[in-house]
């Protein structure tokens, strides 16, 4: 049977790539056995990625678009420095109970703010300029919206962390019928375009938009 490179590779990866805490791993266990889609977490190798990116840019203040059960709010807030903050947002009350728990068992937890209501309404009330870093995973028909406001937000030099932009693999295809995929479609056409921001697209688990405000 011919090996499915793609799999060899991401194993390999993955086994080249530093561990996550033994407390993410605990959520993970407890997000599948309570909701059945641990899957929607980030994962280690782009988890990682994502510590990297705001420990180099220097990030002290961020902002999370999705918090699901608070594993890439515990990556991000792992990688702040001891006075840094992340706000991040969440509409449903079972995934934020989980999150919650776990941010009062971690060490990092103290840099974490919920705000459980639409991620719109809080980013609206953010000031402009003021955040380093903004990470984007939550609905997908509403990106364009997150991503207008997180310019907004961002200083200059920011960066945002856009997931999910191949809609597994959906936007890839000659006819596009999912609404979400069609959402992201235009979403990465939309950001194509845009000359306000440095922008680059990874292939790293469902797809990456890596975009830096100049």
């Amino acid at each position: 049977m011919k090996r499915d490179i793609g799999a060899v590779i991401g194993k390999y990866i993955d086994e080249h790539t530093d561990e996550v805490s033994p407390l993410l791993q605990e959520l993970l266990k407890e997000t599948e056995e309570k909701t059945g889609r641990a899957w929607w977490s980030i994962g280690k190798v782009e988890g990682k990625f994502l510590q990297l990116l705001i420990r180099i840019s220097g990030t002290k203040n961020a902002v999370e678009v999705g918090t699901f059960t608070g594993y890439s709010s515990l990556m991000i807030a792992e990688a702040l420095p001891d006075d840094g903050t992340l706000t991040t947002c969440e509409t449903n009350e079972e995934f934020a109970s989980i999150a919650l728990s776990y941010f009062k068992k971690s060490p990092h937890g103290k840099k974490i703010r919920l705000e459980l209501r639409p991620a719109i309404e809080t980013l609206g009330e953010l000031s402009s300029e003021s955040m380093d870093f903004v990470f984007i995973d939550a609905d997908k028909t509403s990106y364009s919206q997150y991503f207008d406001e997180a310019l907004r937000i961002l200083r200059q030099g920011g960066l945002i962390f856009v997931d999910n932009v191949f809609w597994r693999k959906k936007v890839l295809t000659n006819k596009i019928t999912n609404e979400n995929a069609r959402a992201i479609a235009a979403f990465n056409e939309k950001i194509k375009r845009d000359d306000r921001v440095e922008k680059v697209m990874l292939d790293i688990r469902d797809g990456i938009y890596l975009i830096r405000k100049k």
